[in-house]
């Protein structure tokens, strides 16, 4: 539950009058007939408002979109990939950031409009496509203006943020915007009984864009950008008796019950170290206490020159950071003398940055029925990480050793009177050490990513619409690890189509062939270096507008994957906040997406959206380290449902709701059942408008997540 207060300084003549904001909605909406054959949709500044809420995570803003899975972390899944999102921040695209962030890359304070595009990508995308956010930062309006809003509520939730615009002169504008948010309950939490169990967060947010046109030709932009983020580890807390048969959160990985035993205890293993029941304090109890900060910033200097009427280029320049430290304060252990099991895992301290130096230039040209562009985009990549893992127990030990020996203390693995090694209750090779040091494993990368394209929007007739073209990505990688080194050069056709059969409706089909790098830091630790992924996926949709104001859409897409990048955890059903990528072989995505859409006629009155899709992300063969894949990938979700509602008046005041439910995703199954645990929001909110407090502010009133709680 949170409480806004919002006021704004307006300028000395006034605001701006209702008629203009009018005006300016009008033009905002697009006929189909003249829509590019790519998949996705346009989020204004007002749904911008009442999607972020209080978070500053701008994946957040396309939670609700078809296609998108949400997990509990707050990370955003797109048509079965897992986090594989390109930013393009007013027409330059940056460079590839950590996967499995928690902080923003875009704060949405700042975001004027956002294009989801999700397919019949057009070849001047690429990088990461399992979706392109396409970004519009605020404009510099003509007269000087300022924003402030305070946010309180409920898990001593507390947000603020200024925005400021306006120009100086004729030639120079500004934007500047600085953000805070605080929250006890940052994400949802591992387990219900406590929602505040080590889950504090916080994150500031600061962003910089100033504008000098010299001439009526040339626009040199510069814009800066640093969102420093730090958040607890959530703590298990135990479950109840129902979850008995699968474990209540105790112990190693959880699956231990409250009274100590274990359901995976058989008769085959009923002798192994850690099958006898061990009566253990929770996570949180034993004092578990880990701590992640993260950092992106990035600097772009864009200049945008008008060679002709019909001709356009764009050369920038983007120097970009993103780094993660996980740091513990657990109780100390001696590895030599461990206990059987406990519920704390593993004393993890890692740290991993990326820099990226990027160049990218486009030249844009119109020649008749034809739109032409070329590009390039020339990225030099270098990142490091560092790990020292201290285990907490005998049965967290004997995974290590297993899983990556490379980050286990001197040791060996026990052997009985026939030399064969001792298992543990988890089937691991029971290792003793010889030494209470853990190792710091530290991996270097190095590499550049450069791709070129050219494409052409030719307007075939006025009704037909093609873009097609090519895109040229090679990619390279080198690391100190002993993998082998990356080196891949590929050509990658794009075909996108749009036909109207009549003036309100549009049908669109494409071929991609889509190219995505991997992760430079976060990389494989264990198991083989991460290959670029490489796909082609089709994309089959159908569009009407069956009113003024009421669109439909029903869209279908398969993709085809060689080396899938997938994010997961360290160490599969750890609690600890490490994440590493694997790549997985092949994979296998399709799904349905529907939606209905319902605006008001200048932004008055009732608008509605429904969303419904059905997924599968099925993965196949063996994984980086050689090992089977799963059935599914473990952010597949089937059914994903959400419905947006809500009134506005002309004073301004306004009503909104949000519902989302997903089936659950894959990794989201309670064993020894095999369904998946459903999942189910509600988001509510009412606003004043801005005309309260002698038209300079207003007030609003949300609930983020009405059915979660304590």
């Amino acid at each position: 539950m949170i409480l806004f207060y919002n006021t704004i300084q307006q300028p000395p003549d006034g605001a701006p009058p209702l008629k203009e904001i009018f005006i300016k909605v009008k033009v905002e909406r697009k006929k189909i007939v003249k829509t590019e054959p790519t998949s996705g949709q346009t989020i204004n500044r007002e749904k911008i408002k009442e999607r972020a809420g209080g978070d500053n995570n701008v994946q957040n803003l396309i939670k609700s979109d078809a296609g998108v899975a949400s997990d509990s972390n707050g990370q955003q899944h797109v048509r079965g990939e897992h986090a594989d999102i390109t930013y393009v921040i007013d027409g330059v695209p940056l460079p590839d950031t950590l996967s499995g962030r928690q902080g923003s890359v875009v704060v949405p304070s700042t975001i004027e409009s956002l294009e989801l595009l999700t397919g019949g990508y057009a070849p001047e995308f690429g990088a990461q496509t399992a979706a392109i956010l396409n970004i519009a930062t605020l404009a510099s309006p003509t007269k000087s203006h300022v924003d402030f809003s305070f946010e309180g509520g409920s898990y001593e939730t507390t947000n603020a943020n200024v925005t400021a615009t306006g120009p100086v002169g004729k030639a120079f504008s500004y934007v500047f915007d600085f953000g805070s948010n605080r929250s006890i309950n940052a994400v949802e939490p591992q387990q219900p009984d406590k929602q505040t169990a080590n889950n504090a967060g916080s994150s500031l947010s600061y962003f910089a864009k100033m504008r000098y046109a010299p001439s009526k030709r040339d626009a040199i932009t510069l814009s800066l950008s640093s969102n420093p983020d730090t958040s607890q580890i959530s703590n298990r807390t135990g479950l109840s008796s129902k979850f008995a048969s699968a474990g209540q959160g105790y112990g190693f990985l959880g699956v231990r019950n409250a009274d100590g035993s274990r359901p995976d205890v058989t008769p085959d293993n009923q002798s192994a170290l850690g099958a006898d029941a061990l009566l253990l304090s929770s996570q949180h109890d034993a004092g578990q206490d880990i701590t992640q900060r993260e950092v992106s910033e990035f600097a772009t200097l864009a200049w945008k020159r008008q060679l002709s009427k019909r001709d356009t280029g764009i050369l920038s320049a983007t120097f970009l950071h993103s780094g993660q430290e996980l740091h513990n304060n657990n109780p100390l252990v001696d590895q030599t003398n461990l206990p059987t099991d406990s519920s704390i895992e593993y004393s993890p301290t890692a740290v991993r940055n990326v820099h990226h130096v990027q160049f990218t230039g486009s030249l844009a040209s119109k020649r008749g029925h034809h739109n032409l562009k070329a590009g390039f985009v020339l990225d030099d990549q270098d990142g490091n990480e560092s790990y020292r893992i201290v285990s907490a127990s005998q049965l967290a030990l004997d995974t290590l050793a297993a899983t990556a020996p490379n980050l286990a203390p001197e040791g060996a693995v026990l052997t009985d009177a026939n030399g064969a090694p001792v298992v543990d209750v988890n089937g691991q090779p029971v290792y003793k050490a010889a030494s209470n040091a853990s190792p710091v494993l530290n991996a270097r990368r190095t590499g550049f990513y450069r791709a070129a394209y050219l494409q052409d929007t030719w307007q075939i007739s006025k009704r037909f619409l093609a873009n097609f073209g090519v895109r040229a990505d090679w990619y390279k990688q080198t690391q100190n690890l002993g993998q082998d080194s990356i080196s891949l050069k590929t050509l990658s056709p794009r075909l996108n189509f749009s036909y109207s059969p009549d003036k309100v409706s549009a049908i669109r089909w494409s071929y991609n062939r889509l190219f995505n790098t991997p992760p430079l830091a976060q990389g494989a630790v264990i198991g083989q270096a991460i290959q670029p992924e490489q796909l082609d996926q089709y994309d089959l949709s159908y569009e009407r507008q069956t009113g003024k104001g009421q669109n439909f859409k029903l869209a279908y897409y398969v993709k085809q994957i060689k080396d899938q990048t997938d994010t997961g955890l360290f160490i599969p059903g750890s609690q600890i906040g490490l994440y590493s990528s694997v790549s997985l072989q092949r994979g296998a995505v399709h799904g349905i997406e529907a939606s209905y859409e319902i605006s008001p006629l200048r932004s008055v009155g009732f608008d509605a959206t429904l969303n419904y899709s059905y997924s599968i992300a099925a993965p196949n063969g063996k994984d980086n380290t050689g090992a089977d894949v799963p059935a599914y990938n473990d952010h597949d979700q089937k059914n994903t449902v959400s419905l947006s509602a809500g009134y506005t008046w002309r004073s301004g005041k306004g009503v909104s709701m949000l519902i989302s439910h997903g089936s659950g995703l894959a990794s989201s199954v309670v064993a020894p059942s095999t369904h998946r645990t459903p999942r189910t929001q509600i988001d509510l909110r009412f606003t004043t408008g801005q005309k309260w407090f002698k038209g300079r502010g207003g007030l609003t009133f949300a609930v983020e997540n009405a059915l979660d709680v304590d």
